[in-house]
């Protein structure tokens, strides 16, 4: 009986641990934009690459799609420390981490906001 009651924690555990977000968004990064169409930047100003990461095992308790809505949030805090409005991704996701390129473009460029 014990065993089953160990077995249930643990179940439990690991739902409530993949449900749980372990990143936010800053304030200052709000308006920065993740987009997917390279094209559209033309007319931005490329300001430098960031790269980064989650907790190497992020991705055992969580999904792909989580994973890579964490990473999209943590570059968009980085461009906005960089002075960016836009972020692209550079490199598919490796281990958790993944490489985007900032860019600052006019207020009036349209690009796909990642949800706040």
């Amino acid at each position: 009986m014990i065993k089953h009651k160990e077995i249930t924690l643990l179940f439990l555990l690991t739902i409530a641990l993949a449900a749980c977000s372990f990143v936010s968004l800053d304030p200052e990064a709000r308006d920065v934009a993740v987009s997917n169409d390279a094209t559209s930047l033309k007319n931005c100003n490329f300001l430098g690459n960031t790269t980064v990461s989650l907790w190497s095992s992020a991705s055992t308790f969580q999904s792909n799609t989580k994973v890579a809505d964490q990473l999209d949030t943590l570059a968009r805090n980085q461009a906005a420390t960089m002075g960016g409005n836009v972020v692209i991704s550079n490199s598919a996701i490796t281990n958790s981490q993944e490489t985007y390129r900032v860019y600052k473009c006019m207020s009036s460029h349209n690009t796909n906001n990642a949800p706040n």
